[in-house]
């Protein structure tokens, strides 16, 4: 009896960390613009493509920040996706929550590499993590008529990250890598696809 108890309130704070945050700092400052229409990603030659697809509509009110290499490139929220554009090369991929979310990609020219992200209860506010998706499961995702379409709005931009915030997310996520290889293989092996 003594487990279940214990195991209620752990999902009892646990939601409510969940509601509080969207109803308080998880609703922070919005960088995005919403469109109503969904353009079909296409990586050009000389670069590559990210999409980041937030499949959930769990904790749909909690704003992330997305970063690569620690620059703002947007923000995902309830259901919804974003794209933007990556030079080729290896490249850290960031969603800062209560933890910060890293995946590691080796972008290709003309490749399309489609993150899903998750969103899990947290102590005080709600964790992230990141999955490579097929393209499939990605033009599924973007089709479906909850998930919303936003750009990044480069005219009133966000804050970078904080250089000490940014290396500490890397080392964490190279010593994680170091000690279990095979906890980050799913992104850090990811090839993408050509096109949806």
């Amino acid at each position: 009896m003594a487990f279940c108890t214990c195991q209620f309130m752990r999902w009892a704070v646990a939601g409510f960390a969940l509601t509080t945050t969207a109803f308080a700092g998880g609703c922070g400052p919005s960088y995005m613009i919403h469109k109503d229409f969904k353009p079909a990603p296409a990586a050009e030659a000389g670069r590559a493509t990210l999409l980041i697809i937030r499949t959930t509509s769990f904790g749909w009110g909690i704003t992330i920040d997305e970063f690569l290499d620690g620059k703002m490139t947007g923000q995902t929220r309830g259901r919804c996706f974003f794209m933007t554009d990556v030079p080729l090369g290896s490249h850290y991929v960031i969603g800062d929550a209560e933890n910060k979310a890293v995946a590691r990609i080796n972008f290709q020219a003309a490749k399309i590499y489609a993150l899903s992200q998750g969103i899990y209860p947290g102590f005080w506010k709600a964790r992230t993590g990141f999955s490579a998706m097929s393209a499939a499961e990605a033009k599924r995702e973007m089709a479906d008529s909850s998930c919303d379409y936003r750009e990044y709005n480069a005219a009133k931009p966000g804050q970078d990250m904080e250089a000490n915030d940014y290396k500490e997310a890397i080392d964490d996520f190279e010593k994680e890598t170091k000690e279990d290889p095979d906890r980050h293989k799913d992104t850090f092996n990811y090839k993408g696809f050509d096109g949806l």
